[in-house]
């Protein structure tokens, strides 16, 4: 369950527990509005507290933990109230704590977690449908097609990607952009019905009030996309936007502003250069009906 700050009371919320790494968002936007509020930048409050240069921005950004010792210092620098002061202590407490870990590799761990708290959700990729979008049989081919994972962990991390893309379907979804190259459309994962049965399940979902899908046609040439898969996470929990950029055994999350405003500007290129929603949902019908 959430916590949410409610009249001076840390409350539990009914919403799935968003967890610490969105807690600690949370606690970040909360701390930099009181440290702007006292008029300080980042580099004078740590320079104040002894802190390396640095320590400030990560806390602000969602990067580390806070302790109880480093949060009472910085509400004390801040000058900040009482009602504000037990709001920040009681975020940071929350935000270490620890929750059961995914069925992903260790360093996408934190990106499934602010997937599932994400209130809107865009992305990008070219070649293949994304893992959120898959269904248990496709995943299955292209995580045994892997080189970095294990093949015990196969079949339990297929059964992952396919209870996240279940959420779409559900009343709590969040809102869902996605732009696809064609050749995630043609490329056939698996056999001839794997490939229908993932086509007729993003076809369902393009189908779906909340989500849009565009196809950017091959034919289109060069776009702004090229050579790059990424996903633009908005949650709102926490007034904070982030691209996540995942390669074959590592990850980036980028928060600052510089580079959100940069990626979102690249998928806002891709939705202009790809097809409708109207003219891809008959391209994957025509794709669907070519399988038999």
């Amino acid at each position: 369950m959430f916590a949410e700050w409610r009249e001076g009371t840390l409350v539990r919320m009914t919403s799935n527990d968003p967890g610490p790494l969105v807690q600690r968002l949370v606690l970040g936007a909360e701390l930099r509005e009181l440290r702007e509020s006292h008029g300080l930048s980042a580099d004078e409050a740590a320079a104040a507290l002894g802190w390396y240069r640095n320590k400030i921005s990560k806390i602000e950004t969602g990067e580390s933990k806070l302790s109880d010792k480093d949060a009472h210092a910085l509400v004390e620098l801040y000058g900040a109230a009482a009602k504000s002061t037990d709001k920040v202590l009681a975020l940071a407490k929350e935000a270490r704590r620890k929750i059961p870990p995914a069925r992903v590799p260790d360093w996408a761990k934190k990106y499934v977690n602010l997937e599932a708290n994400a209130s809107e959700i865009k992305l990008f990729f070219g070649d293949s449908i994304p893992g959120m979008l898959q269904t248990r049989e496709y995943a299955r081919e292209l995580l045994s097609a892997s080189v970095v994972v294990p093949s015990m962990d196969v079949d339990e991390m297929a059964e992952s990607r396919e209870r996240r893309s279940a959420r779409f379907f559900s009343d709590s979804s969040p809102m869902l952009w996605v732009v696809l190259g064609e050749e995630a459309i043609r490329r056939r994962v698996g056999g001839r019905d794997v490939h229908r049965a993932q086509l007729e399940q993003l076809r369902s979902l393009a189908e779906l009030d909340h989500v849009t899908v565009q196809v950017i046609p091959l034919e289109s040439g060069a776009h702004a996309g090229l050579g790059i898969a990424f996903t633009l996470l908005h949650l709102e929990h926490a007034n904070s936007s982030i691209a996540y950029i995942e390669s074959l055994t590592s990850s980036d999350y980028l928060s600052r502003p510089q580079h959100t405003r940069a990626y979102s500007l690249v998928f806002d290129r891709l939705r202009v250069a790809a097809l409708s929603d109207r003219d891809t949902l008959s391209l994957i019908n025509r794709e669907i009906a070519a399988l038999g």
